[in-house]
């Protein structure tokens, strides 16, 4: 269930139809949708994705047509409702679930009106104006949400306004959706379309970057674990054990689609097109270089519009890449992969496309890629089209090594566009090449890094979770001890997450192509949130770095042996009797508080001191757990523990 809304359609919903355009009084709320909205949970969400499906093809329909009766009545009232609540809490951050209350009895009331014998005139307005005049009608929701300046304006500049709104709007940097507690099933029971509508909303308003149809995606696998966990007679121990890997799932499937748009922000086309290109070639190897060309295009040119908030464009664009993917019968009869895809409905394309794995490689294709056997024409198409050329090497490379991470391509791609700067000019541009690439070999850089990562899982395999998240508390601190707590206890914990994902899901053969790809979402990200210049400059150096080099940069990082640690002081630590009756959780984050104190302490302290560290810490929470009074016993030892910690790490 986790995997399959992991890997869930990247095409977005449209906001949501308004139709409070009538200047008369709201209709009173119908006894459906108050007080709880009662936005519909997992059996409806074939509802909830038909509407993303029909409003594709609505976009790119006359406008004359009457668009809200007909997604009215596809989507029906659940549907219709859901998909309101989702891009009304994306768009006003500071209403209450109570507010939002009125502009969906509107829009039920005008998808009614629009279905009628007289549809007034509205229905056939524009729905991003729809949408906006809605919101600009209430004059409490303008002010609420600051929107005053947008009402304002008109026409392409309103719509505009209300992106470059929703894109300042803060993110929720924790990436967490909570699953509740047992004791909230009757909750759930009584009423499971209200208590997953709650959900909605509090998760739409702390990604409101992220496409509607990833959060109804999202939405239905909460869904399915309230249900599954509801039944059990161990409640709480059936969410205890999904939680993590919900909350893994839901966190990486946010950070994959972040990525992108940061990648894109930072690098451009160029980058996002090269990581699509070998994506692709990878899944695909029996299309041409051309055919993969041509649909890597039309993939880029969605990625601007989709990460900016601009929905509509984004699915017009999105809708025809797929049918124009979908429509050639020459690639289809070669990539089967595809061609299965290409059978499911609208909805579940894209996303099938996106989880396929790699097609079997073409009869006749060479194990290896050898850019010097046709050097002259390589030279002679990267002198007038460079681009091209190094699309083509990336292509013959992608192809033939599925196994390969997109980055560690990249990196060889770099080098060879280099050589061939260097060299394509000369008369022996041959051996130029062959001199200038002598130490770099594509097989040995893949092998190399996948057997990085296969000791990295053996490393994560044999210890415990929280031994391994610990020791990435301590790596993490010794390069960049200026960080705070918070930010080295996420960095650590998604490193964690990440190399715990793919050791288990990908073993042996595509555990690099997991890991990097990860790995360096997780990087773009904390890139991204934290400003790296207020970290060190090691890290602002790495942040810096091109796409494919930043995670080599920051693994070469050594400890920072220039940062002046505070004192260890036992009132940041707050040992006392909660350490007897917290969770593992909770005991996990206490001991990385501790070896975040001390390895700032001294970033260079050796694996001895840190043992010893950990054996007081622990003799000192079974001896204070054990004694009658155990706030007394803590009292007393913790601050020996931490003055006998700094004696051992003293500089």
């Amino acid at each position: 269930m986790i995997d399959r809304f992991h890997n869930s359609i990247k095409e977005p919903c449209i906001s949501p139809f308004l139709g409070s355009i009538a200047r008369s009084r709201p209709p009173s709320i119908p006894p459906s949708l108050h007080p709880s909205l009662r936005p519909c949970a997992c059996p409806f969400i074939m509802q909830w994705l038909s509407v993303c499906s029909l409003l594709v093809l609505l976009s790119v329909s006359a406008r004359s047509q009457n668009q809200i009766c007909t997604i009215f009545t596809e989507a029906k009232e659940d549907g219709f409702k859901s998909l309101i609540l989702v891009g009304l809490a994306q768009n006003l951050p500071d209403s209450t679930l109570g507010d939002l209350v009125p502009l969906i009895a509107e829009a039920l009331a005008m998808g009614v009106k629009c279905c009628s014998d007289t549809p007034p005139e509205d229905c056939d307005r524009d729905v991003a104006d729809l949408f906006q005049s809605a919101v600009c009608s209430s004059e409490t929701l303008v002010e609420k949400n600051h929107l005053k300046m947008c009402c304002e304006k008109t026409a392409a500049e309103r719509t505009q306004c209300f992106l470059d709104h929703k894109a300042k709007i803060p993110r929720d940097l924790s990436l967490k959706a909570e699953l509740p507690a047992a004791d909230q099933c009757e909750d759930f029971k009584k009423d499971h379309k209200a208590f997953v509508g709650r959900f909605i909303f509090k998760f739409s308003k702390s990604n409101t970057m992220l496409q509607p149809h990833v959060i109804l995606a999202i939405a239905k696998a909460y869904g399915e674990v309230l249900t599954s966990c509801c039944g059990e007679a161990e409640a709480q121990t059936c969410f205890d054990t999904k939680k993590a890997t919900f909350q893994r799932a839901v966190a990486n499937r946010v950070t994959e689609l972040k990525a992108l748009c940061i990648v894109h922000k930072k690098y451009g086309d160029r980058v996002v097109k090269a990581k699509k290109l070998i994506q692709y070639s990878q899944k695909m190897p029996q299309a041409s270089f051309q055919e993969m060309g041509g649909m890597v295009d039309k993939i880029v040119a969605t990625v601007a519009p989709c990460c900016s908030g601009d929905m509509v464009t984004c699915m017009k664009e999105r809708k025809t890449l797929v049918d124009e993917v979908c429509a050639d019968k020459s690639v289809l009869s070669r990539a089967a992969g595809l061609s299965a895809c290409c059978k499911e409905d609208a909805v579940h394309r894209g996303s099938c496309v996106e989880a396929m794995k790699p097609d079997s490689k073409p009869d006749g294709l060479s194990e290896h890629y050898d850019v010097h056997a046709d050097i002259a024409a390589v030279c002679q198409t990267f002198t007038k089209t460079p681009d091209v050329a190094m699309g083509k090497l990336v292509y013959e490379i992608s192809v033939r090594h599925p196994e390969s991470s997109q980055q560690v391509i990249l990196r060889f791609a770099k080098e060879a566009e280099q050589a061939l700067l260097q060299c394509c000019d000369k008369e022996d541009h041959a051996e130029c090449v062959k001199t200038a690439l002598a130490g770099s070999d594509i097989d040995k850089k893949i092998t190399d890094e996948a057997d990085y990562y296969k000791k990295m899982c053996a490393v994560e395999t044999g210890m415990n979770n929280n031994a391994f998240e610990k020791s990435m508390m301590v790596h993490y601190t010794r390069i960049m001890p200026q960080a705070s707590f918070d930010q080295l206890h996420m960095v650590s914990e998604r490193v964690h997450d990440v190399l715990h994902d793919c050791c288990k899901d990908e073993p042996g053969h595509f555990i690099l192509p997991c890991a990097e790809e990860k790995l360096t979402d997780a990087i773009d990200a904390t890139c991204e949130d934290y400003d790296p210049s207020t970290i060190n400059p090691r890290i602002a150096h790495c942040c810096s770095q091109s796409y494919s080099m930043r995670r080599p940069c920051i693994l070469a990082i050594k400890p920072d042996t220039e940062f002046t640690p505070p004192e260890l002081d036992a009132s940041n630590f707050h040992m006392g009797p909660e350490l007897c009756t917290k969770d593992s959780k909770e005991l996990l984050l206490s001991g990385k508080k501790l070896l975040y104190g001390v390895v700032r302490h001294k970033t260079t302290i050796t694996e001895e001191q840190l043992k010893s560290i950990s054996t007081k810490y622990h003799s000192m929470k079974e001896k204070c757990c054990a004694a009658e009074d155990q706030a007394a016993c803590f009292t007393e030892e913790a601050p020996k523990l931490v003055s006998e910690s700094a004696e051992l790490v003293k500089v």
